[in-house]
């Protein structure tokens, strides 16, 4: 639990901006995002990225749907210069960019059930037992989630840790709150988007946990 100093700083942080570019949304606070306020009116379908990267993903996504909206959260700045460089390479009007450490904030920043899908790819495993704790995907992730997405809309998890994603597995088979979208997990995720970081554990040979859930 976070003491209210505690809470105002990361406010302090995550409500600046790490350089200038029409992409971001600045954060308020007091006001919940919406995010139908920050596409065109012809766009109603919006998915949330948590932790983006360098953009890959996101950027295939938007360029095959340029009717949805794509959101993505992401810290490095580094990264961020490189998802807004691809954005004005392929002239992309639906994508928006929040630079946050979306562990800080999440369910504070969005109105409910603002999203069809939200997709989560390779987040730290923090594979020590004592810090475990440190995981996003927890007990109290789920609910947050849940919250966020509307009505038999989808999660996207994927890790090449083992042990992530046994714990994964584990984590939603206790809540009452998601079900599978087909298969508990697999072990290959067709016709999806593949980063540089995905590719290079796919040559090393190591094996990735896909999770897709449905909010019941």
């Amino acid at each position: 639990m976070r003491d209210r100093e505690t809470i105002d700083k990361l406010w302090g942080i995550a409500s600046r901006l790490p350089f200038e570019s029409k992409y971001f949304i600045e954060l308020n606070r007091e006001i919940k995002i919406i995010p139908s306020d920050y596409f065109e009116k012809e766009i109603q379908h919006f998915v949330l990225e948590l932790g983006s990267g360098w953009g890959e993903v996101a950027i295939e996504l938007a360029r095959k749907n340029p009717n949805t909206g794509y959101i993505l959260m992401e810290k490095n700045r580094d990264r961020l210069q490189v998802t807004v460089r691809e954005i004005e390479k392929y002239k992309l009007k639906n994508i928006r960019l929040i630079c946050c450490n979306f562990n800080w904030f999440l369910k504070e920043l969005f109105l409910e059930e603002s999203f069809h899908k939200i997709i989560l790819n390779f987040p730290d495993p923090w594979p020590k037992k004592k810090h475990w704790h440190n995981r996003t995907v927890n007990a109290e992730f789920i609910p947050v989630i849940y919250s966020l997405l509307q009505s038999k809309c989808i999660f996207l998890f994927a890790t090449d840790h083992g042990g992530y994603g046994r714990f994964a597995i584990r984590t939603f088979r206790k809540s009452v709150l998601f079900k599978p979208s087909g298969s508990e997990y697999i072990f290959i995720r067709k016709e999806f988007p593949i980063s540089k970081f995905e590719k290079e554990k796919q040559s090393a040979n190591k094996t990735i946990y896909y999770l897709e859930r449905e909010k019941q």
